[in-house]
């Protein structure tokens, strides 16, 4: 059995707001491209980002974080960086204006109790 890892993708949008024929040909694309890469074991987990944001802490620059915003995560399991990112760049949103970062991602320590022992 190959070991799966944790990856996320994030998505920028590199060009303004998409048309009504192109949100439904790009949701189309999308549900296909799903299926292939769940059927192939990526246990794909998407979540679309809100536009509204708050910039808080020393480097807020929101002119720099609007630039080219966040607008979605994609949560997938891959067997190594590279792989991941041959999922990333079949991503149907790649033809549509979308830019793609991928990286591994691991959940936080567990909580550590004053005695030094986890709860």
């Amino acid at each position: 059995m190959t070991t799966m890892n944790p990856f996320v993708i994030l998505f920028r949008r590199d060009r303004g707001p998409l048309s009504e024929a192109e949100r439904l040909s790009l949701s189309q694309d999308i549900g296909a491209w799903a299926r292939l890469h769940n059927e192939a074991g990526h246990k794909l987990d998407p979540h679309l980002l809100a536009p509204d944001s708050r910039h808080l802490g020393p480097h807020r620059d929101a002119a720099q974080a609007e630039a080219l915003p966040i607008t979605a995560l994609l949560f997938l399991e891959a067997r190594d960086l590279d792989e991941a990112a041959r999922v990333a760049e079949s991503h149907p949103g790649m033809r549509h204006g979308f830019s793609v970062e991928v990286r591994a991602w691991s959940a936080p320590n567990p909580a550590v109790t004053p005695s030094g022992a986890a709860p």
